[in-house]
């Protein structure tokens, strides 16, 4: 099976195959697809001849959503598995990019993609819907299993309780990438009346690396830490510190993120989120805006007034502020994730699909 992007960690999670013996992923990278040379990633002649990383790869499995892809490349990917004979396996992950504001060219290549694939598969009853809805496919829903094991999730905590006091509340802000779907500094100032009159308030931003540098021109030795310091002056926190991540590497920043109590996911437009499913597994409020499937993909058969999670309007700025609040004072559960989520069905799941495609080219799979 080839993967496509092959770079995101989170890929082999969500498939459920990061310790499968019974399929070899073969990685793809946009370069091979595109033609184009960028770091990381290597260029390959795009000429009529399959790639002799193909020839022995019964299905492909694109990964739509992330932007190790451009949507740009949607037919470059659809030409290049169909000369290797590849039956292509899409989730789709974003019906809303979440880094273009103008939704139509993603939805177009979504659509081309959607048109491709021997089978679709999304993450929420409501996206699978919305698939129908506009290009008429039997999306197959997959549930997002959880991202961290046991063993993670343990160390996590543990780790977080040296980095706060008995008492404090920790606030995060999720900026991540600092694209057009972020509130950016702005979102900060909104926050100000959350520290007011609390005792132990404590404020992180957690953004990632590169995207910080690119937005603010700061080297890795100076961190920014006075640009935040500036920013949320007026806050009345008892600290701000920034939080950054590596991408392809979160593992330094799992005890940080456990020792949040709340996390705000500052989208203006979204479809669905992995940061809830860190929130899901390290049990981190989050506070979500009323955009996309965030809700569905958060409470999914769940009671939202027995589980924690507060959602906002992103319109309305002092909702923002009575959200946090809430989740502050009123702390609960984060909902279970519903039974399909389970990592082994989701692994079991993908394997019969990966089977099932191959077989549409003829030949018999070897993944059972």
């Amino acid at each position: 099976m080839a993967v496509l992007p092959a770079a995101h960690p989170a890929v082999r999670r969500i498939t459920g195959l990061g310790c499968s013996e019974r399929i070899e992923i073969v990685p793809i990278r946009p370069g091979a697809v595109n033609g184009e040379s960028h770091p990381g990633t290597y260029a390959r002649d795009p000429g009529p001849a399959p790639d002799p990383d193909l020839d022995h790869v019964d299905v492909a499995h694109v990964h739509f959503g992330y932007d190790y892809l451009n949507p740009e490349s949607a037919r470059d990917v659809i030409e290049y598995l169909s000369r290797a004979g590849v039956p292509m396996v899409l989730t789709v992950h974003d019906i809303v990019y979440p880094s273009h504001e103008d939704a139509r060219p993603h939805r177009s290549h979504t659509g081309t993609l959607v048109g491709a694939a021997a089978q679709v598969l999304t993450l929420t009853e409501v996206a699978a819907r919305e698939l129908w809805v506009r290009w008429g496919v039997d999306a197959m829903v997959v549930p997002h299993p959880r991202l961290l094991d046991e063993t993670e999730v343990s160390a996590a905590i543990r780790a977080s309780r040296h980095l706060r006091a008995p008492g404090d509340i920790v606030v995060g802000v999720l900026l991540e990438r600092m694209g057009e779907n972020i509130e950016g500094p702005e979102l900060l100032d909104l926050l100000a009346p959350v520290a007011a009159g609390r005792r132990g308030a404590h404020l992180r931003i957690v953004v990632e690396s590169q995207a910080w540098r690119d937005a603010c021109g700061e080297d890795r030795e100076s961190g920014g830490h006075h640009l935040v310091a500036e920013l949320a002056a007026e806050g009345g926190w008892e600290s701000v510190r920034l939080t950054r991540y590596e991408a392809r590497d979160l593992g330094p920043l799992l005890a940080e993120f456990a020792a949040l109590d709340v996390c705000v996911l500052p989208y203006r437009f979204a479809t669905h989120s992995t940061w809830l499913e860190m929130c899901r597994d390290l049990g981190v409020a989050p506070v979500l805006p009323a955009v996309g499937f965030l809700r569905e993909q958060w409470f999914d058969r769940c009671d939202p007034d027995e589980h924690s999670g507060e959602v906002y309007d992103p319109r309305d700025p002092g909702s923002l502020t009575w959200a946090v609040h809430t989740a502050i004072d009123e702390p609960r559960s984060a909902p279970p994730r519903i039974e399909g989520a389970d990592p082994r069905m989701v692994m079991a799941t993908h394997e019969r699909v990966y089977r099932a495609a191959a077989r549409r080219r003829g030949v018999q799979s070897d993944v059972s």
